[in-house]
């Protein structure tokens, strides 16, 4: 049985601005090394933040650009694993790449979101491939945001028997109740990240670490199917739950950074095969259904669209 000191590092990001977020998140790592972390978790998307216009492309980077050698470099200075997501541009495409480096600085590996969710399959593609990484610590389950919610990647990391959940998200939620959505779904919405690692670290009895931007949240959307976004919010709440279930630590929704100690312990590891609710893992409203809908069309649009060919050629060589 090991033990290890995890930190989520949920970060407010500005959108675009690559340079600035690595500087900022070079402050909460070495802020979390100095409080024991030995692996650092940083958000979804946390170089580039989460513009959903075409603008998001001039942000992307191929996969040995300035995130990873932020990554490596950082790594190694602090003696800690340090990981996080960004728009990677590959073979005229871009892809949500979660990448860690090991305390020597070597890239450990990536794990690709495999289901970009309602705006996002305008702006990049998904891609299906191990959902997990093999490092001195064991083996590390990573999935990115909406992926965890899906019975797809969950029944996926049931078989992958892994030792370490790793969940980085960019969940952003409305603050004010509507016509449409009351209180009571905000709350429940707010809830969900924390939700999913609990139902993950109760299936597989594995320590989870769920990592969440905070700030507001304020962009274009290319589908009003569902409205106009208007007063959102990331809702943040970060999580530290360790193998048997104790909740190390949760954050609010203000930027800060949540350190605890957890233990590895194959004792308590096992197999749960998560329930199944259309492509959930947990049952909601039949109404959610029409993001499906919203996906294509973005996928659609992604697929045909001639700017993005444009933008992400220039990174082919």
């Amino acid at each position: 049985m090991k033990t290890l000191s995890l930190a989520a590092a949920q970060i407010t990001c500005q959108d675009g601005k690559v340079q600035e977020n690595l500087a900022r998140a070079t402050t909460m790592a070495e802020q979390a090394q100095a409080q024991g972390a030995q692996l650092v978790l940083f958000p979804e998307f946390m170089p580039q933040g989460y513009l959903l216009t075409s603008a998001l492309w001039d942000s992307a980077e191929p996969f040995n650009g300035p995130t990873t050698r932020w990554l490596s470099e950082t790594a190694r200075r602090l003696g800690i694993y340090l990981g996080t997501s960004f728009l990677e541009a590959r073979n005229g495409h871009f892809l949500n790449t979660f990448a860690l480096a090991e305390p020597s600085g070597k890239i450990v590996g990536a794990v690709r979101k495999r289901n970009p969710s309602m705006w996002e399959a305008y702006f990049f593609k998904g891609e299906r491939g191990n959902p997990y990484l093999d490092t001195d610590l064991g083996r590390i389950g990573v999935g990115i945001c909406f992926d965890n919610h899906t019975h797809e990647l969950a029944s996926t990391m049931m078989q992958s028997k892994i030792d370490l959940m790793l969940m980085p998200h960019s969940y952003c939620t409305p603050t004010q109740p509507t016509k449409l959505t009351s209180q009571e779904d905000i709350d429940r919405l707010n809830s969900r990240p924390g939700l999913v690692a609990r139902l993950y670290n109760e299936w597989f009895g594995v320590p989870v670490l769920m990592c969440n931007k905070s700030g507001a949240w304020d962009s274009p959307v290319p589908d009003t199917t569902l409205g106009i976004p208007k007063d959102f919010r990331f809702s943040g709440r970060s999580v530290l739950l360790n193998a048997d279930g104790t909740l190390r630590g949760e954050l609010g929704d203000e930027e800060s950074v949540l350190v605890g100690t957890v233990s590895l312990d194959p004792a308590l590891k096992k197999q749960t095969q998560p329930p199944k609710y259309s492509r959930y893992i947990y049952p909601g409203s039949p109404g959610r259904e029409i993001i499906r809908l919203m996906e294509w069309r973005g996928s659609l649009s992604y697929t045909f669209s001639k700017l993005r060919k444009e933008k992400a050629s220039a990174f082919v060589k």
